[in-house]
Formats: structure tokens, C-alpha cells, sequence
């Protein structure tokens, strides 16, 4: 798995940047059979029934070849721009695990005792759920669970908090955060902000017409340039980037 992952380093190859690609599409399959691989074993027991082993081997067989091309394809991804950080080593490494689990899983499925293959399940399950999450964290951004109740600015806070940093937010963040640094920029501090990303600056203070983060927001919607990108999240309203303006036009102030 690993040394696949390499080859799109020394041989970048479109068809790897594919396989790669497909990582959203196949990681939820294994996530998917190990929950019903658990049921079936472990359900079997409490209504004080046999397991059905035929189904508990097939789906640990697919559950396993499932896991592995998930690896593959998730390493080969990782390897594109855009990714990196702690969040995405942490991630890759419970990945990497859960494949080894659920390999092993189907191997010992077929085997008595079952006091061995249950354990596998219930270890895949405890990785399972933070390599889940911290894939969430990279792909939605930070707590994207809780962001529809989190806490409104403060009223009384700098019109940067009160009415810019809600619109960064909302359009922007997901791809521009530490976790994932699309454009080697960072959205969700002032200092990101200021710094800007590997073009440059992304706003001059009292000129909205030269800032980037204006220019590249009011993009038509074909545009290759056009942030967000088409189909991530949603683009600022006309009435946002007219506020967006406005701040950069009086300059741009964080206090």
C-alpha cells in the first residue's frame, strides 16, 4: 500500500490522481460492512443464536478488500497539494490500522474460537470512529458537527468578527484552514489572513479592486478561478461581498 501511494510522487501519472480521487467514494463502504459484521456476530449472541458464519465471512471478505483499496486510494490522495498537518497524519495512520484490522478480521472470521475475531471487530469499531472524524475534520472543516449551533459573534465585537469573519466562514474556510491549506492559505486567523497564500497577498487595505479574495469571488461561476469552487460551499451572496467591499474600502481593520 505504502509503496503504491509512492508512485504518485515519482510518477505522476493522471490515472493515480483517479484512484486517488476515488477515496470519498470507497471509505464508506469498509465503514459501512463493519458495522453489520459487528451486528451479526454480536447480535447473534444476544438473542442466543448461532451466528450466521457464511454471511459473517463474506462480509468480512469484502469488508477487507474494501479497506484496502480505501488505503490505497486514500494515500494516493493525500499525496496531492492541498493536504497536510498533524490532522492528516493522525487520520492516515488510523486508516492504515483499521485496513490492517479488518484484513486480519476476515482471516480469522472463518476460525473457532470466535473470542479472537471479536476482539479484531471491536478494535476496528474504536479506530474506526476517530480516523472517521479526523476525515471529516480535513474534508468539512473543524467542528462542521456543531457549526449549525455554535455560537453567534458578539454583538459587540469589531465589525471584522460581527460581519466578515461570518462570510469567511461560511464560503471560504473549509478549504483554507491549517488542516487543509488549499493554496498554502489560511482563512481562520488574522495573521493567515494577512499573510496570505502562495499568490501573494489576498486583500489590500482601501482597495477591494486589487484584493484577491474580491477579485476571485465575483468570478462568473465557469470560471476555472472562481472561489469557491463550483460545487463546494456556497458562494458569498452579492449583499456579502458587497460588505466584503465595503470593510477592505475603509481598510480593512481587525479591531
Amino acid at each position: 500500500m505504502l509503496c503504491a501511494a509512492m508512485l504518485i510522487h515519482d510518477d505522476p501519472s493522471p490515472w493515480l490522481a483517479v484512484l486517488g480521487r476515488t477515496h470519498p467514494l470507497v471509505l464508506h463502504l469498509p465503514l459501512g460492512i463493519l458495522p453489520c459484521t459487528l451486528l451479526l456476530e454480536f447480535g447473534s449472541l444476544l438473542l442466543r443464536r448461532q451466528p450466521p458464519r457464511g454471511a459473517i465471512i463474506a462480509l468480512s471478505c469484502l469488508g477487507a478488500a474494501a479497506a484496502a483499496l480505501a488505503v490505497v486510494s486514500g494515500l494516493l490522495l493525500a499525496g496531492e497539494n492541498g493536504y497536510g498537518g498533524d490532522t492528516l497524519g493522525l487520520h492516515k495512520w488510523l486508516g492504515i490500522a483499521l485496513g490492517v484490522l479488518l484484513v486480519l478480521a476476515a482471516l480469522l472470521a472463518p476460525l473457532r474460537p470466535r473470542l479472537p475475531f471479536r476482539i479484531v471487530l471491536v478494535a476496528g469499531l474504536l479506530v474506526m470512529l476517530p480516523a472517521s472524524h479526523l476525515g471529516g475534520t480535513m474534508t468539512h472543516g473543524d467542528n462542521f458537527l456543531f457549526e449549525p449551533i455554535a455560537d453567534l459573534p458578539p454583538a459587540d465585537g469589531s465589525e471584522f468578527v460581527r460581519t466578515i469573519q461570518p462570510i469567511l466562514k461560511r464560503s471560504c474556510v473549509k478549504c483554507h484552514n491549517p488542516t487543509k491549506l488549499k493554496g498554502e492559505l489560511d482563512l481562520t486567523t488574522i495573521e493567515g489572513i494577512k499573510k496570505g497564500g502562495e499568490s501573494g497577498e489576498v486583500l489590500v487595505a482601501g482597495k477591494p479592486d486589487e484584493s484577491e479574495i474580491v477579485r476571485l469571488c465575483s468570478l462568473p461561476e465557469d470560471d476555472d478561478d472562481v472561489m469557491p469552487p463550483t460545487g463546494k460551499r456556497p458562494r458569498p451572496t452579492a449583499e456579502q461581498l458587497q460588505t466584503l467591499r465595503a470593510w477592505i474600502e475603509t481598510g480593512a481593520r481587525f479591531d
